[in-house]
């Protein structure tokens, strides 16, 4: 499988819509029929939210975004991949944090608001500065916190299990971005039981990530349940030997081993 648009990531030479917009016709043909139709709002949006500036625009943005326009957070505890691809949610006006960020920042663009996807446990916010202060949107809600909220609300997710420090709430590059994005997707296309798209989606993150042990072991767990035995055990021997500490290489080990013992029928 060739993704060339997910080959030069590091140096960030299409911009992250543009390759999100491509991972959705990779699995639907009338992808370009929702991409269009959110255009034509983000355009209704920013005349809509003309007369603001600033943090006042960024408020109006975010009331269209939620209460006009009626996105919201998936209602399924597990969300599938129609809840991440982001045609989909478009479509539904329903996803997950990172697509819902991704959708919104685009907005942003379209209105003169720079908006920044930070890293941040859980699932990214946004960031918006203005006149030497941040701002931060939940994309979850649209809910828009200040410093100390921040600050609150990583203690929170973190369980107090790390000191906080705005060293560790940097603004993503488009990398990461894109590894948290399908790797999302891998997960809820495997809980559909979409295996044939968990493949593509585990070559996609390869493209970016050559050789990960971790994910060629996610992709003998895919192929396995392709009924592609001998495939996977390629991957899972490359994982043991590149990780033979982690917890799951001994399982994989046992598995393994019970592959390779002949299998006697008795009559």
């Amino acid at each position: 499988m060739h993704f060339s648009y997910l080959e030069h990531v590091d140096r960030e030479v299409l911009p992250t819509i543009e390759i999100l917009w491509e991972v959705s016709r990779a699995f639907h043909s009338d992808s370009d029929r929702y991409v269009a139709d959110y255009y034509q709002l983000l355009s209704e949006t920013a005349e809509a939210t003309a007369e603001h500036t600033g943090v006042d625009r960024l408020q109006a943005l975010i009331d269209r975004f939620y209460f006009t326009l009626g996105f919201s957070d998936a209602p399924e505890p597990v969300a599938g991949s129609k809840r991440i691809l982001l045609d989909r949610v478009i479509s539904l006006r329903t996803g997950l944090p990172v697509s819902l960020a991704l959708l919104l920042q685009e907005a942003g663009a379209y209105a003169g608001l720079p908006l920044e996807v930070v890293d941040f446990p859980g699932y990214p916010l946004l960031r918006f500065d203005w006149q030497q202060q941040s701002y931060f949107v939940d994309p979850l809600n649209g809910e828009l916190l200040e410093n100390r909220q921040v600050e609150e609300r990583f203690i929170d997710v973190t369980e107090d299990a790390l000191d906080f420090s705005w060293d560790m709430i940097e603004i993503a590059d488009q990398k990461s971005v894109l590894v948290r994005y399908l790797t999302e997707l891998k997960h809820a296309f495997i809980n559909d039981l979409e295996f044939a798209n968990a493949l593509t989606v585990v070559h996609m993150i390869l493209t970016i990530l050559p050789d990960d042990p971790y994910e060629i072991r996610d992709r003998g767990y895919v192929l396995e349940e392709l009924d592609c035995q001998r495939a996977a055990v390629d991957d899972y021997q490359y994982f043991v030997e590149q990780c033979p500490d982690d917890p799951s290489a001994q399982l994989l080990r046992l598995q393994l081993e019970t592959w390779a013992t002949p299998q006697h029928t008795l009559h």
